[in-house]
């Protein structure tokens, strides 16, 4: 098994260093991953990045002329999720785009760099 790049320890300093105002990247380069990598973990660990801003309010985001294009594996996978978080499909899909958004894990999810 090989050993995790980011020990428990250095988790556990993560939320200060946030608020002495440190970046994700700073973080990252400082702990020898990549940002997006950094961004994944936490989130995984649920470690917020954020600076503490307040978070807005949620909104419905509605779609009536542009439709939302999701192949049949993806639903499939998204409603067996949904089925054993005891989540409607919807609600699921909301939270994931809420956390990307929140986490701005757009990059590391697409598995892209930037441009």
């Amino acid at each position: 098994m090989n050993k995790p790049r980011i020990t428990d320890e250095m988790y556990a300093t993560i939320p200060g260093l946030i608020a002495q105002r440190l970046t994700h990247f700073e973080i990252a380069a400082q702990f020898g991953v990549k940002p997006s990598s950094l961004t994944v973990l936490c989130s995984q660990r649920g470690i917020s990045l954020r600076k503490g801003g307040r978070r807005l309010p949620r909104t419905t985001l509605s779609l009536p002329d542009e439709p939302l294009p999701l192949g049949a594996d993806a639903l499939r996978s998204l409603r067996e999720a949904a089925r054993l978080m005891g989540r409607p499909v919807a609600r699921l899909a909301s939270d994931l785009l809420e956390k990307i958004a929140s986490d701005s894990l757009y990059m590391a999810v697409l598995d892209e760099q930037p441009a």
